[in-house]
C-alpha cells in the first residue's frame, strides 16, 4: 500500500508512491527532512544501511529501553553510585563507568556511554539529528518514523487485504 498523502511529509518524493517493504528497504535518507549528507553520518554512526536496520538498531533500542525504564526508576538519592544502581543486565550495553549509575542518569548523558558508540559517532549523531543524550536517541522523530514504517512493512507483505486490492 503506497503512502497516502497525509504520510507523504516523512519520506522524500521519490519513496511517496513506495510501498512500506520498499521504503524499509531504503537508504536512511529516503526519510522525509534528512539531508542525504545527515542520513549518512546516521548511517555511519549506528552502523546501518536502511530504514529497517536504524529502527532496529541495538543503539536505538538500548536508549528506548533505558529511557522508558527511567521513568520508572526508584533509587535513593543517598545512595546513588552504590549496588543499588547496579543494574548487572546492563552491564553489557554500557561503558563500565556507567554500570552503577541511575537509568536517570545515564538517559541524559551522551549516546557515548552505549557500549560500541564512540565520541565521534556520538557527535555524528549530535550533527545529523541533533540528537545530544541517550534519551533523544530514544525519541527522535526520524527514528520512530523509521520504527513506524518498518513494522507496517512487517505486515504489509503477509495482509490478506493487500492481496485482495
Amino acid at each position: 500500500m503506497p503512502f497516502k498523502n497525509d504520510l507523504a511529509s516523512l519520506v522524500d518524493e521519490t519513496h511517496q508512491g513506495k510501498s512500506y517493504g520498499e521504503i524499509a528497504a531504503s537508504s536512511v535518507g529516503a526519510l522525509g527532512g534528512l539531508t542525504h549528507t545527515e542520513a549518512a553520518k546516521v548511517m555511519d554512526a549506528l552502523d546501518v544501511k536502511s530504514i529497517e536496520e536504524l529502527a532496529t538498531s541495538k543503539y536505538v533500542l538500548w536508549a528506548q529501553a533505558i529511557a522508558h525504564l527511567a521513568k520508572f526508576e526508584k533509587i535513593d538519592a543517598t545512595k546513588v553510585g552504590t549496588d543499588q544502581a547496579f543494574n548487572p543486565s546492563l552491564a553489557a550495553i554500557l561503558d563500565s563507568k556507567w554500570e552503577k549509575r541511575p537509568l536517570r542518569e545515564i538517559a541524559k548523558a551522551s549516546p557515548a556511554v552505549l557500549s560500541g558508540i564512540s565520541r565521534k559517532e556520538a557527535d555524528l549523531l549530535a550533527e545529523a539529528l541533533q540528537v545530544k543524550t541517550v534519551e533523544e536517541l530514544a525519541t527522535n522523530r526520524f527514528v520512530l518514523v523509521a520504527q513506524v514504517i518498518a513494522h507496517l512493512a512487517k505486515y504489509e507483505a503477509t495482509s490478506p487485504l493487500k492481496k485482495a486490492a
